[in-house]
């Protein structure tokens, strides 16, 4: 079994399957890209920075007037980026360890992290470096799956049963929230955000589901199965298909 300790070995191998899924599916996920930004205006001239950015997918939600940095651990999602020109490309990606991230003490407005950090055990040391490279009153904005929700019940249980590299997830909980308070930041808000994965049909969302997640021991119709059982699906307007995903979105203020 894979061990799932290390995100940059975990997307180094399977990065392009993940990719692949994003090119096809661009707007599966708008809602989730967009709650990152819930209730924050995006002034021109922001230095923004995105980690782990996997292949550029934050950048077609941004204004072309900021700055975005990409910051990223894998080989392959950073050859990714630039060998297939994804519209983030037009922002710079860096290879880097999250522990030591290239940008310069008090020099960021945003730092982003979208559905990356469950991969990562110790989320303490990004957490002091977020910090660091923030100004005074930039702003975090962490999402991934809270440890009790049905999104990572689905992960840690039938998805890593049915991917030969498994899957154990270090989810986000009241925990984390304290870990920030210990690092500095203030006016930490979390809230568990539902919403829909957005696909033409139920096949389609099984079809997006076994490349962005490595799926490889079901088939398409398996998953199209596993996924009305344990998330659900829902008929949206214009007879799209909804499947149930959630999030954990935390925002923390450096004073």
């Amino acid at each position: 079994m894979f061990s799932p300790e290390d995100y940059a070995s975990i997307f180094n191998a399977r990065a392009d399957a993940y990719h692949e899924a994003m090119r096809r599916w661009p707007d599966a996920r708008n809602t989730e890209f967009t709650t990152l930004f819930k209730g924050m205006s995006l002034k021109k001239g922001m230095h923004i920075i995105d980690v782990p950015s996997g292949g550029g997918y934050l950048a077609r939600y941004l204004p072309d007037d900021v700055s975005l940095h990409h910051l990223e651990t894998s080989e392959l999602f950073a050859r990714l980026f630039k060998e297939e020109a994804h519209s983030g490309s037009k922002h710079p990606l860096t290879l880097c360890e999250l522990e030591r991230l290239p940008e310069q003490d008090n020099s960021t407005d945003l730092a982003c992290s979208l559905a990356g950090l469950h991969h990562i055990e110790d989320k303490t040391p990004l957490f002091k470096e977020l910090f660091r490279i923030l100004k005074p009153g930039g702003w975090a904005r962490i999402a991934d799956a809270h440890s009790e929700s049905a999104t990572a019940a689905f992960l840690d249980g039938w998805m890593g049963n049915h991917n030969s590299m498994g899957h154990h997830g270090w989810y986000l909980n009241e925990d984390t929230l304290s870990s920030l308070r210990e690092t500095g930041f203030t006016d930490i808000t979390a809230v568990n955000e539902e919403y829909h994965w957005v696909f033409n049909s139920e096949h389609e969302a099984a079809a997006y589901c076994k490349r962005l997640f490595g799926i490889d021991l079901a088939s398409t119709e398996e998953t199209e199965a596993a996924i009305r059982e344990l998330l659900g699906f829902d008929t949206l307007e214009s007879n799209l298909i909804g499947m149930r995903w959630s999030l954990y979105y935390l925002s923390a203020r450096k004073p």
